[in-house]
């Protein structure tokens, strides 16, 4: 049903379709490295930002089917904590794993220091339907180390309208107001990637680290110019193109 089966040079959409018993078989793509196309785009900001999971606790908010979750496992963090609102979207093989705290049906406007036995190290974010200008305060009030967190931006949530998808300087406005918003605040925004893979309808998306420490931080000009040159560098690819790599992966 997926359209990965090859026989005879012809693909295979149904269970009962008579071939030739000699008629060579294979399947076309790889699967991926990660529970959901989510890793990659976290692998992208830990290479980018310089941030190593190894022994840490973390806090996956909106952890969904698990591709940030799986990421940070794989990449040596020690505990997970996976929040989700919804239930039963999580990957089987990670709600089993002995890392993985599975905290589904939880809203992450409830969440505080206390929910976590173990403080986190490190939180990352991928929610839908709500500004990272509200997330990342709520996420920010759950440490009680430094602050360190990497948020997806998602630009159809932080103003953009969804006629303006193909608008690059629309998206990109969307994005400095999203910095300079928190800018205002406590949490600063300390660099900015753009994700290798495209998201739902096929928008460009961005991934921030924040902390809240008192040093200054680059400025939302210094930082959406950062952004618009890596779009330049890297421009982020189509969802099916991910899974089409021998590698399974996106990194360049």
């Amino acid at each position: 049903m997926a359209g990965r089966v090859v026989c005879g040079g012809s693909v295979v959409t149904k269970p009962g379709q008579l071939v030739s018993a000699d008629a060579p078989i294979h399947l076309r793509g790889v699967q991926l490295r990660y529970a959901s196309r989510g890793g990659y785009k976290l692998e992208r900001a830990l290479r980018h930002f310089g941030v190593d999971p190894r022994g840490q606790v973390a806090l996956d908010a909106g952890a969904s089917a698990g591709g940030f979750t799986d990421c940070l496992l794989k990449t040596g963090a020690s505990l997970v904590y996976a929040v989700d609102v919804g239930y039963g979207q999580l990957r089987a093989s990670l709600a089993m794993d002995s890392r993985v705290q599975v905290m589904e049906r939880t809203n992450i406007g409830v969440l505080t220091a206390a929910s976590f036995p173990e403080p986190i190290d490190l939180a990352v974010i991928d929610v839908s339907y709500l500004s990272l200008e509200k997330a990342i305060p709520i996420i920010g009030a759950c440490f009680v180390k430094p602050v360190r967190i990497i948020g997806l931006v998602k630009p159809l949530f932080e103003g953009l309208r969804r006629e303006e998808m193909g608008d690059r300087d629309a998206i990109l406005d969307s994005l400095s107001q999203l910095l300079r918003a928190l800018a205002r605040t406590e949490y600063r925004a300390r660099d900015v990637v753009v994700s290798p893979i495209l998201g739902g309808n096929s928008a460009v998306e961005f991934l921030l680290l924040v902390d809240r420490l008192a040093e200054p931080a680059p400025s939302p000009d210094v930082l959406v110019a950062a952004a618009l040159r890596g779009w330049d560098d890297a421009p982020p690819v189509a969802p099916e193109r991910v899974e089409g790599r021998e590698d399974g992966g996106v990194e360049r």
